[in-house]
């Protein structure tokens, strides 16, 4: 899924591209696109394909779409201080973005089922809080939280090659 807007050459240009689609209709959404280059959560060597408005998966590392994030930010309505909860969460790219919007009383979570992906996801969010001008110095605990309640939940989708086929009865 995806290909909805035209490539951009960076990430300005792709964020341009799917405001003038209206993927991104609101300025909480552009500023988080615009805050975290999509680039940034690819392996080394496969960037060339960042800018693209496509599905990208290598292994178990996988980034959704950029118009399926928009849309999915969008529609949650997400502002300050809700709740996030993210089932499949990947790499951390679009709980990052989702976090930079809830703010620092926001409550955001991301379940991954391969650990694989969860150390990338810690290295990528590692890397962000260190050189992003973006990042306020936010409480962040990474550890495994006591249960809370969640306003927003978004459940990642796998591949079509992890899915099991019903076997007959």
């Amino acid at each position: 899924m995806g290909g909805a807007v035209s490539a951009g050459e960076d990430n300005d240009d792709l964020i341009d591209n799917l405001k003038e689609a209206q993927y991104i209709r609101t300025e909480s959404v552009e500023q988080a696109f615009r805050a975290i280059d999509r680039g940034d959560y690819y392996l080394e060597g496969y960037r060339d394909n960042a800018y693209k408005d496509l599905a990208w998966k290598h292994g178990n590392i996988h980034l959704s779409a950029p118009c399926i994030y928009s849309e999915v930010m969008e529609a949650l309505k997400l502002q300050p201080g809700l709740s996030f909860l993210n089932l499949g969460s990947g790499t951390g790219y679009l709980s990052t973005m989702v976090g930079l919007i809830l703010g620092p009383f926001g409550i955001n979570h991301g379940i991954e089922l391969h650990s694989d992906v969860v150390e990338y996801a810690k290295e990528k969010l590692e890397s962000f809080i260190k050189y992003s001008d973006s990042f306020d110095n936010h409480l962040l605990d990474l550890e495994y939280p006591a249960r809370r309640e969640s306003h927003r939940a978004r459940l990642g989708c796998p591949s079509s090659s992890t899915l099991s086929k019903p076997k007959p009865v």
